[in-house]
This record gives C-alpha cells, structure tokens and sequence, in this order.
C-alpha cells in the first residue's frame, strides 16, 4: 500500500515536472518565433539623397496640341538646388537634371517614358546616376517615377512631382506648344529598401 501511494505520488511529480518543462520550451518557442517574426517585418524606404528644388525647361518635337494626343519626343533639363545626402548632409552648390521621353501626349494629357541623368552638385565628387523614369499627368500634376541603374545610387527609387509655369505656342495645330516650364511641388528624392 504504501508502495503503491508511493510511486503514485512520483507519478504526479513526474507528470507536473513534464508539464512545467514543456510549458518553459514552448514560452521559449514562442519568444524565438515573436524574435524572428520581428526580424521577417516588412522593409522600408529610406531617402538616401534629395534636392528640394528642381526647376527647368521641356521642348517637344513635334509640339503638343490641346486635346489631340500624338507620337512626342521631349527633353527636359532642369536644375538642382537645397540636395542633401543621408550621411554627409547638405551639399553646397546646384546640380542639373536632364530626361530624354517619349510617349502620346497633349497639353492636357503628357504621359511619357524614357531616361534621366542627375548631375550632383560639384562638391560632392558623386558620380551621376543614370535610370529610366515614366511621367504620367493627373490633374495637372506631372508625377516622375524611376529607378537608377547606373551611376550613382544604383538601384535606388527615383520619385518627384511638378507642374507647368510657363509655354511657347497656343496648342493650335498652327501654334503647337513647343516648350514649357516647369518646377517641382515634390522634392527630387532617390529612395533604398533598407528595412
């Protein structure tokens, strides 16, 4: 009989000592797992480099009509000013930006693709960085969006937005816009995944 209460009550022990250190192993499984969700959490974007102000010219070949979308070539050059780098601050001087874009557009409606090259203020001793960008309008707000894939910053996001100041022409068929200026209303931002 007290054998029997004996290995009874080690049974029990047994049994509550299993459960405590299976309890302890799954807590630890479940920080382990909390650590590695943490670590699995969603990148963001960071902006390495930006420019405040970004202000310039576009001419198209041929010129754009009001309403009536066409085959465009188009250019545009602008300047640079107020960039800053992410780890050596503010960069003095300006620097120049040029798109080389085609696509169908008109006054009311510039939808382009093509190339940008960014030229970085002389001091910075940064190579230019080089990419593909699309324009796409809504609202009369132009909207840059691009990548870099040579150059400086390679493989960072190139966002910006401007809208029209100024042109040249009426948007007739007789006094097609051949040129219009712009600045921005976004700053020029070149963005990295780093998480």
């Amino acid at each position: 009989m007290y054998l029997s209460r004996y290995l009874s009550g080690r049974r029990i022990r047994i049994a509550a000592l299993t459960a405590l250190t299976a309890g302890g192993l799954l807590g630890m499984t479940g920080a382990a797992q909390a650590s590695m969700a943490a670590s699995a959490a969603p990148r963001s974007w960071v902006v390495i480099d930006t420019c405040t102000g970004l202000a310039g010219k576009i001419t198209y070949s041929p010129g754009l009509r009001t309403s009536t979308l066409r085959q465009v070539q188009a250019t545009a050059t602008g300047t640079t000013s107020g960039c800053s780098n992410i780890f050596n601050g503010p960069e003095a001087g300006t620097g120049t930006f040029t798109a080389v874009l085609s696509g169908k557009a008109s006054v009311n409606a510039e939808n382009f693709t093509g190339t940008f090259t960014i030229n970085w203020p002389a001091g910075t001793g940064f190579n230019p960085s080089n990419g593909t960008l699309s324009v796409t309008e809504s609202g009369g707000v132009e909207t840059i969006s691009g990548t870099v894939t040579s150059g400086f910053d390679t493989g960072c996001a190139l966002s910006s937005q401007y809208t029209i100041t100024g042109k040249t022409g009426s948007g007739t068929k007789k006094h097609p816009v051949k040129a219009q200026t712009y600045t921005n209303t976004q700053a020029l931002n070149l963005s990295r995944n780093e998480g």
